[in-house]
């Protein structure tokens, strides 16, 4: 008995000094204790901890192999498991981290948190219906859990059960008035609906709980900015850039307030667009803004690719560049052989993939991937994507090398009347174009211009958006 307590003591004390920060006098007592201790029962819970520290430290290979000591020696503590899965799941090591998870309920059906980190990894591969029904087991054993309801509402915004998350995010609130990601996700809530003051009130809210929240500084800067108050959407992209010099959507979107020339829209701009749109990103574009170029340009591209069919008794490759959704290759896959979709998104690419028409589809920014593949096609478009290109001329120069002789190149551009430079990037974010400059660039890449067509690429508050469909073609 008396060994016991003295075991219990010193868990007692490493679980103090880890508890108020003593991270060296933690592991200095495990280290003592598991140097004159060689008994595995009496070794596990200090194996335990030792993880934790390590965890605690950042130092997660350490803190895993400590962990599975842990567990080799004793598998039936919930909490262990738990904690040994999120160091695997914080090292990408999802299988793993899935199974303790699992494990856990086997052992402990009712405990909360278990349910709770299931449903965050569950997240993190998409499977919204099993992070649903995670979190909900979660709050069902624990009702006065805010975090949960949180995912829950996130999720349900993937299952486009919009009025369902916003009841979820507000029922956080309920629980805990200061946490910043309920106010976040209410205040996105708020953005899908169009109430601008009301989602600012809320990202007001979430970055008074939260001042180092930087996406909830970015989301209230375009709240101030869709507002016509420059001033104060420059001031929140500050405070971004206070905290993070090199954060590349603060420095965009203070280029773009501040009316400067940016050469491109970065890619976790992009990324973080997208994230949050592409389970609505369709409805949003074709009914809401009547965009229609994918359909346009299948019609225009047709005669060529049912010509090309005949002339080389095969169906034309197509490289789509900036797939997102897979609008254009669900538009032109029957009139070709293989189509291969290039995103950085991988939200965009999901919803493409259940598509079922892309043959490849790739996770990448555009350039890279042309700098560093040698793959040919005998159609490439980017439908609805020069718009977040400024200086075209990298593009430009790979396009060549990707096509097949007399290949195609097919883009859109925005292209308002009152454009006197190059490329111009709008209060919208996007980039427009002049034609003079998409001219000078086909010429000087070996493209030819086949058809140039007046367009309106989509409406956007009632307002037509002016632009154009060009058709290139390799010399």
């Amino acid at each position: 008995m008396m060994l016991e307590t003295a075991d219990q003591q010193v868990v007692h004390a490493v679980t103090a000094k880890f508890q108020r920060g003593d991270l060296a006098g933690a592991r200095a007592d495990c280290a003592h204790f598991l140097a004159v201790v060689t008994d595995p029962a009496r070794q596990a819970p200090l194996r335990f901890w030792l993880g934790a520290i390590e965890q605690r430290s950042g130092a997660l290979p350490e803190a895993i192999e400590q962990f599975e000591l842990a567990l080799a020696m004793n598998r039936r503590k919930p909490p262990w498991l738990v904690q040994a899965g999120l160091a695997h799941f914080q090292s990408k090591t999802l299988e793993r981290a899935e199974y303790l998870y699992r494990e856990a309920l086997r052992i402990d059906p009712r405990f909360s948190l278990a349910h709770y980190n299931l449903g965050v990894l569950l997240q993190h591969k998409r499977n919204w219906a099993g992070a649903r029904r995670a979190f909900e087991a979660a709050i069902a054993h624990q009702p006065q859990f805010p975090e949960a309801f949180v995912n829950l509402a996130n999720t349900l915004v993937e299952l486009t059960e919009f009025d369902n998350a916003e009841a979820c995010y507000r029922r956080a609130l309920t629980i805990n008035s200061h946490l910043a990601n309920a106010h976040h996700g209410l205040g996105l809530h708020h953005l899908r609906c169009h109430q601008h003051a009301l989602a600012t009130h809320c990202f007001e809210a979430a970055v008074e709980c939260d001042p180092a929240f930087l996406d909830a500084w970015l989301d209230l800067a375009e709240c101030h900015h869709m507002a016509g108050d420059g001033p104060r959407a420059i001031a929140c992209v500050a405070e971004v850039l206070a905290r993070d010099a090199t954060h590349e959507i603060a420095r965009f979107k203070h280029a773009q307030f501040a009316g400067l020339k940016p050469t491109a829209a970065p890619p976790q701009l992009l990324e973080r667009l997208y994230a949050g749109m592409a389970n609505t990103f369709d409805e949003h574009l074709t009914q809401r803004l009547n965009y229609r170029i994918p359909e346009l340009l299948v019609d225009e591209l047709a005669s060529w690719l049912n010509d090309f069919a005949e002339s080389n008794a095969q169906k034309a490759t197509v490289l789509d560049l900036g797939c997102g959704t897979g609008l254009f290759g669900l538009a032109v896959h029957r009139l070709t052989s293989s189509v291969t979709g290039i995103d950085l998104s991988a939200a965009m690419l999901a919803k493409a993939r259940e598509r079922n028409v892309y043959d490849h589809l790739i996770e990448s920014d555009l350039l890279s991937f042309l700098q560093r593949d040698e793959r040919q096609a005998d159609l490439i478009t980017a439908t609805d994507v020069l718009i977040y290109i400024g200086q075209l001329e990298p593009l430009f120069a790979q396009i060549p090398a990707h096509l097949s002789k007399a290949g195609m190149f097919a883009f859109s551009t925005e292209s308002p009347s009152d454009l006197a430079e190059d490329f111009r990037l709008e209060s919208s974010g996007r980039f427009a174009h002049h034609n003079e400059y998409i001219n000078r660039l086909a010429e000087s890449n070996g493209l030819s211009i086949i058809k140039r067509i007046d367009t309106v690429l989509r409406t956007e508050n009632t307002v037509p958006l002016s632009g154009h469909v060009f058709i290139l073609q390799k010399n």
